[in-house]
């Protein structure tokens, strides 16, 4: 057993053991022991680098077993009400502190950004009710004007009255409160309470700035490590690669110098190269793509697009092209599953297509003037897809070398000449 003295020793946050707290502790030890076993090893991941965020912005430390309840400390936790991230933030709430959910990034899923935005918030709530941290933590489940109501309606702000008698707050907002205290107290006390768990490493890195938008592929090459753990360190990420401009990043403590000499070794333009366009009347997807020189189905998957139709006047577009976005034409997938929903690019735009098109040649100039280039001689049989292959390069690019287009582009003749890039 525990006793109420103990309890009140070790929490900087208000516990009680009643039979509402005492429910849940029998929950989390049967029915959902197997859940909170995977909360508890997930903890020690966390927990030390959102305590010092905690006490820097003078809230109990304790309150990091919000989190717990909240997502399980999953940075990629995503509720069937739209809420993400550690500490299962709604957008609308989340941008009043600061929080970034666009097209690239939500920072909803940024675990220092987000600990500091919901230790914020929890502050403002427990201004808002007077230091009693039962209503705010009720306030940060149900929002403000619920359990505003609830107050005014039942003529009381104790909590445990609203939730045995009233009838304001909806029992989920009823049973938060004591599903938190009792997270807290097998948390603390694991072992007292029958669980023996492996936990996790602290989550601990170095911090790298990127220029611009840069492949995954590219960064987790540079620093010797897997997508997977760029991924899993920059959970804020929604897209293959990182936003356009600087982008400070997260990479595994120790790997700060090895990325940097071998990221200094990749030219811009084989880190990533897109723009964006801005759709305007009259431009179908098979126009822009034409103008742009890359496929519709590229555009498509850039974009999570799964229909024609969802282009529309005025709808903002990324566009993949040169050598870094050639795994998009093979098929790649430039979005994040874990993330769900799109925002609109807010980065400038081409104003139209024929804005593109000159953009487009002046593109084409360029590189008929910087890239070396050989010469292939067509045999029967050979098509501009399978030359593109063996020279590791596109078919648009081919086009462009040649100054193909239309009907042109489209039959070839043995014996034909054609530019290709020249294979380093």
């Amino acid at each position: 057993g525990i006793t109420e003295e103990e309890l009140r020793a070790k929490y900087d946050i208000p516990v009680e053991l009643n039979d509402a707290v005492v429910a849940y502790i029998r929950f989390f030890q049967t029915d959902a022991r197997e859940h909170f076993s995977r909360w508890l090893a997930r903890s020690t991941k966390w927990l030390p680098s959102m305590h010092g965020i905690l006490e820097k912005q003078g809230v109990p430390v304790d309150l990091v077993y919000l989190s717990m309840i909240e997502s399980g400390f999953n940075a990629y936790a995503y509720s069937p009400a739209k809420a993400a991230g550690l500490w299962q933030f709604m957008v609308g709430t989340s941008r009043r502190y600061g929080i970034k959910t666009d097209f690239w990034l939500d920072e909803r899923r940024d675990p220092i950004k987000a600990t500091e935005a919901a230790s914020k918030y929890l502050k403002d709530l427990r201004e808002r009710y007077h230091g009693d941290w039962y209503l705010a933590w009720a306030g940060y489940n149900a929002g403000e004007g619920k359990v505003d109501k609830a107050i005014r309606r039942e003529s009381t702000r104790d909590f445990w009255r609203m939730m045995t008698k009233g009838r304001t707050l909806r029992a989920e907002t009823k049973h938060y409160v004591p599903k938190l205290i009792a997270a807290a107290l097998i948390a603390k006390h694991p072992e007292r309470f029958g669980f023996h768990v492996e936990y996790e490493e602290p989550f601990d890195s170095d911090e790298v700035v990127i220029p611009d938008a840069t492949d995954l592929k590219v960064i987790a090459d540079a620093a010797g490590i897997s997508v997977e753990k760029v991924r899993e360190l920059n959970p804020e990420l929604r897209r293959f690669c990182t936003p356009p401009g600087e982008f400070t990043m997260r990479l595994p403590k120790g790997s700060k110098d090895q990325f940097a000499a071998n990221f200094e070794k990749v030219g811009p333009e084989e880190r990533l190269r897109f723009t964006q366009h801005k759709v305007e009347k009259g431009e179908p997807l098979a126009k822009i793509a034409r103008a742009y020189g890359v496929s519709e189905a590229a555009i498509m998957r850039t974009n999570g697009l799964k229909s024609y139709r969802q282009v529309k006047v005025g709808k903002v577009i990324v566009i993949p092209v040169g050598k870094a976005s050639r795994g998009l034409l093979a098929g790649a997938q430039l979005e994040d599953r874990r993330g769900r929903g799109y925002a609109q690019a807010r980065t400038p735009v081409q104003k139209s297509v024929a804005a593109a098109t000159a953009a487009a040649v002046r593109a084409k100039d360029a590189e008929r003037m910087s890239i070396k280039h050989a010469v292939y001689v067509v045999k029967p049989g050979d098509t501009l897809w399978g030359i593109a292959a063996k020279f590791s390069t596109t078919v648009a690019r081919i086009k462009r070398l040649n100054g193909m287009s239309g009907r042109r582009g489209r039959g070839l003749q043995a014996g034909q000449r054609l530019s290709v890039p020249e294979q380093s």
